[in-house]
Order: C-alpha cells, then structure tokens, then sequence
C-alpha cells in the first residue's frame, strides 16, 4: 500500500491528524500518516522569504528520508515562504515523476494562501478547507487525473485562482462528471470516499473555523531565519488557583538568569492578543522545556487543557523530554502517565524544582 505523509504544521497538526484518522478508515488504497520535521527543517520551512522549488523538495526528501520511509512515498510538505517558479509566485508545486532528483513530494505555500485569500476575507473561513482541498487535489493528480482550466466546482480545478477553490469547497468535495467517470473507469473510487470525508457537512466545523483563524492571524514570521534559539528557556502552565506555587517558582528561575513564561511577567506582551492562538503557539514552540504544575484545579480548568494539549503535541512531535510536570496533589491529569517522573511541591519546595529547572536547562542540546 502506497504511503502518504503530511507535513504536520503546527498550525493544524491536531485537525490534520483527526482527518487522516478518518481517510484512513474509510478506504485501503492510500495509508495517510503525519510526519514531524526536525527543528533544523521547520526553521527552513517556517519562516518568511522566498523559497527556490528545488530547496522545498529537497527539504521534503529529507523529512521522508528521516521517518524511515523511502522515496516511493509521496509526501507534501507546507512551507511559510513564497515559492517562486516559472515567472510567478506559486501556491502549489509538485515533482512527481520518477526521473525527478526529488520524486513524490509536493508543497503548498502558505504564505500564498494567506495572499490569495486576502482578495477573499468573506472567504477566510475556509482556508483549513482550502488546504484539504489541495491535499486531494495531489493525490488526484498522482493518480494521473489532470487540472483545468475552467472553474467547474471540482477538486481538480486550478488551484491558483481563488475563486475556482471556493466554489470547489462550496460544491461538497466533488469531482466534475468528466473526473468522475475517469475516477471510475480506473478502479479509483477511494478518491470519493476521501472526497466525502472532508465535504463541508462532515468536518466538525468548529475545528477547522479555528484552525483556519490560527492560519490566517499569522502577521510575522512563525520562527525567524536561521533562529537556533527558542524564545523562552522555560514556559510555566499552572491552574490561576495555583499561581502562589508558580510565582515563586517564576521569581527564582528570573534571579538564576533563566528567560521564563511567566503571565505575571508578560502582561504588556499578552495585552490585546488573542490568548487561544497565542498560548497553542507557545506551548508548541517557543520554549525548550514546558513546566507544569499538575493538581485538582489544572484538571478541570479549560485554559490548562488547552496548554497542556499544545505541549503534549509538542512533545509527541519531538519524541524527547519537553514538559517537566511538578505534582501539587496527587490528582490524575488525562494524558500524563503515571510512569512519567516528576516532582513534588511538598518534597521539593520552590528552590528544589527551580534548581532542578536550571540544572536540566544546562543538559539541554539543540537539535
């Protein structure tokens, strides 16, 4: 069975990976999986600029190489850069042929996206959806079915005008009737069911209405060029009935020369920001080590879930230590599991964890 891999942004890993989980049910002709990227891509991949064609495949090439799989499996990667190719900016490149130095990787700029739909705000809901829609749109054109021209409402029309993709999307996911009977005359029917999957009535569309404004509200570079540093040694989450645990951890790690998260110290840098997309986009990716004070109050507040999903995807995503979990109370919190070493407010007091905090800061290796 022929694999293929999605870059999974940070933007939209969660919604992303909820979408492959269904194609993957529906059908066995394609195994969807999502791929992280190293720090050393993500910096290449996730800044402002330009962008050469041939420097995002071979960056998606070296993405496959390094989650094991081979260049047989196609694999599309998402870039914050212009691509620009052929006289134009592009939105969406392929190298798909087997005499290609890069065989099966696509690439979609976002940075094109955010362009093509600021001729379009009414549309800006939709962009979670446009991005689907160029997914498909590659696996089609993998299958050997071809673009046009005209706007017909279909996946396969040409996904530079933005008008063609919206009509697309409010068409359902379809296939004209020209792609349909091609579709079917090969045997290719798994590429209605994925179709369907991502039709406007059966997303959950809360999800992609939020993704699409994490898309969309991205007015700077998410990481800046060639950053090896991230923008806070320690992020601290905590339950707001637990700040006195935190703040005096937070006072401690300030005095040890530690750059710490600490709300209390941020309040000029979080006026006016939209705290949803702002905390996801820290606790992903703008500290080295995220700690956590786990109790009875963390579990039950919706702030403290939202962190700390952010970070457990972070740290799924880098498959090394990332969240340092400090214990208030003996309370279970989803998805932290009880074989996870972590520390105790009672055992260690403020100075203990902030001396181990600075002690494992020292360990810390960029990668």
């Amino acid at each position: 069975m022929k694999k293929i891999l999605l870059h999974l942004h940070p933007d939209f890993s969660d919604e992303l990976v909820s979408v492959i989980a269904k194609w993957n049910a529906v059908q066995n002709v394609r195994a969807f999986s999502g791929v992280r990227s190293s720090r050393e891509h993500e910096v290449r991949l996730l800044t402002k600029g330009k962008i050469a064609t041939r420097e995002t495949f071979k960056i998606a090439a070296r993405i496959r190489n390094e989650a094991g799989y081979s260049p047989d499996h196609m694999i599309i990667v998402f870039t914050e850069k212009r691509i620009f190719a052929k006289g134009y900016d592009q939105l969406y490149l392929d190298g798909t042929s087997s005499t290609d130095t890069h065989p099966n990787v696509f690439t979609i700029s976002l940075d094109y996206t955010r362009l093509l739909f600021k001729t379009s705000p009414q549309n800006k809901k939709f962009v979670f959806q446009v991005i689907l829609s160029n997914i498909l749109s590659a696996v089609a054109l993998d299958e050997d079915l071809q673009t046009h021209e005209d706007t017909r409402g279909c996946i396969l029309d040409f996904c530079n005008n933005m008008r063609d993709i919206i009509k697309g999307i409010k068409n359902g996911f379809a296939f004209c009737a020209e792609h349909s009977s091609q579709i079917r005359k090969q045997k290719k029917d798994y590429l209605f069911e994925l179709a369907k999957i991502v039709s406007r009535t059966t997303p959950a569309k809360k999800n992609a209405a939020n993704a699409s404004k994490r898309i969309m509200s991205l007015n700077k570079p998410r990481l800046k060029d060639n950053e090896s540093k991230f923008h806070y040694d320690i992020a601290i989450s905590y339950a707001g009935e637990d700040r006195k645990y935190a703040v005096q951890v937070a006072r401690l790690l300030k005095t040890s020369k530690v750059n710490v998260f600490y709300d209390g110290f941020e309040k000029a840098t979080l006026w006016g920001q939209d705290l949803l997309i702002y905390l996801t986009d820290l606790y992903k990716l703008r500290a080295k080590y995220c700690l956590m004070f786990l109790s009875k109050n963390y579990a039950r507040k919706i702030w403290t879930n939202h962190e700390r999903k952010a970070a457990q995807s972070r740290a799924f995503r880098e498959n090394r230590v990332y969240i340092l979990p400090v214990r208030i109370d003996n309370t279970k919190i989803p998805g932290v599991r009880g074989s996870i070493v972590y520390l105790t407010w009672n055992q260690e007091g403020p100075k203990g964890i902030s001396q181990c905090a600075v002690e494992k800061l020292k360990s810390y290796k960029f990668r």
